[in-house]
């Protein structure tokens, strides 16, 4: 199972001149959102343990915001290049880092691939596994252009081909040891070798490709920035994930619905986040605390990723109380619902797009709370959660 992801940032970004010249190219916004966040957002659902990235120019600006930040359980690591080492010198500061084969993918492009994909893939012998797109779905990306594959090698072909490379490759580790600490690009000067010795494979991709390369590009993604929102499926707790007893005050309280775990599971697969929206006044009314909630719904996600292999990406709670003992608690009622705040929230920390979004929950104030943030809404069903999704999702 892969753990590590290197994300290379430390490119100058000269093609799009003045652009550039104070913010890195993957830190430039996209709808008011950082792009290289929106890349980190759609890797985190994924559970890798280590997102390094590689940086060289303004490297200060990705030491500030990233280095040594834990979203959720994964770790970001900043590694400073030093001077610009190109996207194949790059990978020789992190040779004796990483131990196992590792993702790679560029920090300008956005390849909306599904990277269980590449976390379950064996290379058996071959050194590089590489995600391949079709030129009609780029804009002018001329690296590694009329490429082929027969029977899964990847292969240069003396004619133009439809096939060109989507920037996002499986490494063997291995390969880190062929790498100077000199100057040079992984494309040209390594991957292009190992494709010529048949050490390289690969499928094709029909997935959206983009990158900001250029100010074609980035004008492209500016006027279509939905192509890198999140779907998602917002869930109740309470009556939609686990049997409604009263309050919940400790793990053995707390019994699944027939059906969620395949349920979650099933819309990981489909690429949906999947986030609960959890009203908890029981916070507020001093029945129970924000750590044993917390303890509750770490051995819930627990249980859901290790047996079932179904990941809730993110849990938002409302612990207001109008007579809360605590001042704090009397506050952010608009996080409660039928008010919008936590999804308000998970939009804007997910860049998730509401208009291809769904909510299911089992009272009033759920759909209140949908009705007000444009969500599609469903009411939960006297039938499997599972079995409600898939006929939401045909």
């Amino acid at each position: 199972m892969i753990k590590d992801v290197v994300i290379l940032v430390g490119g100058l970004g000269t093609r799009l001149g003045s652009i550039t010249k104070n913010t890195p190219k993957p830190l430039l916004k996209i709808n008011n959102i950082c792009f290289l966040d929106q890349l980190i957002c759609k890797l985190i659902k994924y559970n890798f343990k280590n997102i390094y990235l590689m940086c060289s120019y303004k490297k200060e600006r990705f030491f500030n915001k990233y280095h040594n930040v834990f979203i959720h359980k994964t770790r970001i690591i900043c590694i400073d290049e030093g001077k610009a080492m190109g996207t194949g010198g790059a990978l020789f500061k992190i040779r004796n880092k990483i131990k196992n084969n590792f993702i790679l993918l560029n920090g300008d492009t956005f390849f909306d691939i599904d990277f269980n994909i590449l976390k379950n893939k064996q290379l058996n012998k071959k050194n590089v596994f590489m995600c391949i797109t079709y030129k009609k779905n780029t804009i002018n990306n001329f690296k590694l252009n009329n490429i082929y594959i027969n029977k899964g090698v990847v292969s240069f072909s003396n004619k133009k081909t439809n096939f060109t490379n989507g920037g996002i490759y499986l490494i063997n580790n291995l390969i880190l040891k062929k790498i100077k600490n000199k100057y040079c690009s992984f494309e040209n000067d390594i991957l292009k070798s190992e494709i010529n010795k048949n050490k390289v494979i690969g499928n094709i991709f029909k997935d959206n490709f983009i990158d900001i390369g250029s100010h074609k590009k980035l004008n492209f993604l500016n006027k279509n920035p939905n192509i890198i929102k999140n779907k998602c499926f917002f869930l109740d707790r309470d009556g939609v994930i686990n049997k409604e007893r009263g309050y919940i005050t400790n793990f053995k309280k707390f019994t699944f619905l027939n059906g969620v775990k395949k349920a979650i599971h099933f819309l990981n697969k489909k690429r949906y986040l999947v986030i609960i929206i959890t009203n908890q006044a029981a916070i507020g009314k001093g029945i129970i605390t924000e750590k044993q909630l917390k303890i509750i719904h770490n051995k819930m996600r627990k249980e859901l990723l290790l047996i079932n292999k179904a990941c809730v990406d993110d849990i938002y709670y409302a612990p207001y109380f109008k007579n809360s003992k605590k001042l704090i608690y009397r506050k952010n009622k608009y996080d409660r619902k039928p008010n919008p705040g936590m999804i308000i929230k998970a939009e804007k920390k997910w860049n998730i797009d509401l208009s291809s979004s769904i909510f299911i929950g089992d009272k009033l104030t759920d759909k209140q709370a949908a009705i007000k943030s444009n969500l599609r809404f469903y009411y939960k069903k006297d039938v499997s959660l599972y079995k409600q999704v898939r006929s939401i999702i045909k």
